[in-house]
């Protein structure tokens, strides 16, 4: 099926937000002696939207602290990397409002796809995402999909970015609070186009660390070092969607043929109709 986004048409379904706990979620914290070894299978979630509706493993978006405020993620027919629909998620001032620890006021709308035991795991997760043609594009720090770890405060382990027009991906230093340990430059993303993206990330708290990134079919990142925290739980999540600082315009991002699984083949956004039928 081909790529396609026509904004002009407005058609929205109805979202139905997933209600209680998320499916598989850790709860509770784990003895970090369970944490020395894999102690869960890798989870295979999918979502293409084609259903009218968010997949039910997603977070609802009041969960814990709030992840994105109501009427702010809907499934539209507007625009689609395959198929006829896709998640249209929309920022605006205010939304889910927090400050960070250093007390900069934020806002957000995040889809998270819910807590898993991955620790000594080699997790892939694919999706496919379009901004909105009129984008602003400014210097304020903006977050596009992020990688944390339960029970870890502060900055994402992995986070990809997008500021004043640049694309870039950075890798948290888990020795030392609040600095990078890496910051990699990444191919430009221009407004109304679909880019695809392959995170490969192994969770391990020493040098055995990896994080590999494809963006439309060519590896453009790779970083080795520690991934996870050895004070922290063993249980990771992935969120996509705009975590922002406070500004007044509003962003609006499109996701598409989301997927987290055991290899490239089974959550690549460009084979996403024929890894469904494997």
């Amino acid at each position: 099926r081909n790529a396609r986004c026509l904004i002009c048409r407005g058609g929205l379904l109805a979202l139905v937000a997933a209600a209680g706990a998320c499916a598989g979620e850790t709860n509770a914290p784990i003895h970090p002696a369970d944490a020395l070894r894999p102690t869960a299978a890798v989870p295979k979630l999918r979502d293409g939207f084609e259903s009218g509706r968010l997949a039910t493993f997603w977070r609802a978006g009041d969960g814990g602290s709030g992840r994105y405020a109501a009427g702010a993620i809907v499934v539209t027919d507007a625009c689609a990397r395959a198929g006829e629909r896709s998640a249209r998620i929309t920022v605006r001032e205010g939304d889910v409002a927090q400050r960070t620890e250093s007390g900069v006021p934020n806002e957000r709308a995040e889809l998270d796809s819910c807590r898993h035991v991955l620790l000594g795991r080699d997790v892939w997760c694919g999706f496919s995402f379009l901004l909105g043609e009129d984008f602003p594009i400014v210097d304020v720090r903006l977050v596009l999909s992020q990688w944390k770890q339960s029970g870890l405060s502060g900055s994402p382990i992995v986070a990809q970015r997008f500021r004043a027009g640049r694309h870039y991906l950075t890798v948290r230093d888990l020795d030392t609070p609040g600095e990078r340990r890496e910051r990699v430059e990444l191919p430009a993303v221009a407004p109304g186009r679909w880019n695809d993206m392959v995170f490969h990330v192994r969770f391990a708290t020493d040098s055995r660390g990896l994080i590999e990134l494809w963006m439309n079919g060519e590896l453009v990142a790779s970083v080795r070092g520690p991934t996870a925290a050895a004070g922290a739980e063993p249980a990771f999540y992935h969120k996509v969607g705009l975590y922002r600082d406070r500004m007044t315009a509003p962003m609006t991002l499109f996701l598409d043929n989301y997927a987290l699984g055991d290899s490239f083949e089974a959550v690549d956004p460009a084979r996403f109709d024929a890894a469904a039928g494997k």
